[in-house]
C-alpha cells in the first residue's frame, strides 16, 4: 500500500475515533463565546454595593479584649453583612468567626434569616426566594468550601445564590445560562466528574489525535491538489 493510501486510511480511522469530540469542542467554543461571562456568572443581576464608611455608633467593642478571647489571630477585616457591621477574624488553625462590632457577640456562622437577607440584597432580578438550605454536599454546581447556604429564586433563569456561613458574603451565583455553559465546559475539557482538570491524559490524547487528524487532512489536501495539477 502506498503512503497516500495508508495515510488516507489512518485519517479516516482517526476521524471516526475523535470526530465527535472535535464537534463537541467546536460546539462548546460557540456556546462559550456566545454568552458574555458577566451574564454567565450572574453579575448582570447582582447589586452594586459601594463601600461605605463605618459610623461611630457601629464599632463599640474593645478590640484588645475581643482579640484575646478568640485565640491566635492572623487577619482582621470589617465587613457589612445584611447592613450590620461585623469584624471578620481569621484564626490560626481554626475557622474564621464574625464578631458583632456593637456588642462583641461572636458568631460561628450566620443563620438562615441572615443568609436570605444577604441573597435578597444581592439579587436584582425578578424573583423571590423559594428555598434556603445549609448544605454540606459537594455538587457540580458549587465547588467551593462547605458548608454553604444555598438560596434558590423562582426567576426565569432559576438563579441560585451561594452565601458563605463563615463570612456572610455571596461567594457564587448560578443560573440556567451558567449551567448550560458549565455543561459544554465539561465536554470541552473532558473532565466529566469535577469539571476543573484540563491536564489529564484523556484530553491530551484526544488533542493529539485531533492534531494528527488535521495534519493528515492538510497533507492529503495538498497531495491531491498537486496530483490533479
Amino acid at each position: 500500500m502506498s503512503f497516500p493510501k495508508a495515510l488516507t486510511s489512518v485519517h479516516k480511522w482517526i476521524g471516526v475515533v475523535v470526530g465527535i469530540q472535535v464537534l463537541l469542542w467546536i460546539a462548546g467554543g460557540l456556546v462559550m463565546s456566545a454568552f458574555p461571562i458577566e451574564l454567565v456568572r450572574g453579575e448582570t443581576q447582582a447589586a452594586t454595593i459601594e463601600p461605605r464608611p463605618i459610623a461611630a455608633d457601629e464599632f463599640l467593642i474593645d478590640l484588645r479584649s475581643t482579640l484575646a478571647s478568640v485565640g491566635p489571630v492572623s487577619a482582621l477585616k470589617t465587613l457589612h453583612v445584611a447592613d450590620r457591621l461585623y469584624l471578620q477574624v481569621e484564626r490560626i488553625g481554626l475557622t474564621p468567626v464574625l464578631v458583632d462590632t456593637r456588642d462583641g457577640r461572636m458568631i460561628d456562622g450566620i443563620d438562615e434569616a441572615t443568609a436570605r437577607t444577604v441573597a435578597e440584597l444581592d439579587f436584582t432580578g425578578n424573583g423571590r426566594i423559594i428555598a434556603a438550605a445549609l448544605t454540606s454536599e459537594r455538587s457540580s454546581e458549587f465547588r467551593g468550601a462547605l458548608p454553604v447556604w444555598r438560596i434558590q429564586f423562582d426567576d426565569a433563569r432559576e438563579t441560585t445564590i451561594y452565601v458563605s456561613p463563615a463570612t456572610g458574603q455571596v461567594i457564587a451565583r448560578r443560573n440556567d445560562i451558567w449551567r448550560l455553559y458549565d455543561f459544554f465546559w465539561m465536554l470541552h475539557i473532558m473532565d466529566y466528574k469535577e469539571r476543573v482538570n484540563f491536564n489529564h491524559a484523556l484530553l491530551i490524547g484526544a488533542s493529539a489525535l485531533a492534531l494528527a487528524l488535521a495534519a493528515s487532512g492538510f497533507w492529503l489536501l495538498f497531495y491531491r491538489v498537486r496530483l490533479r495539477r
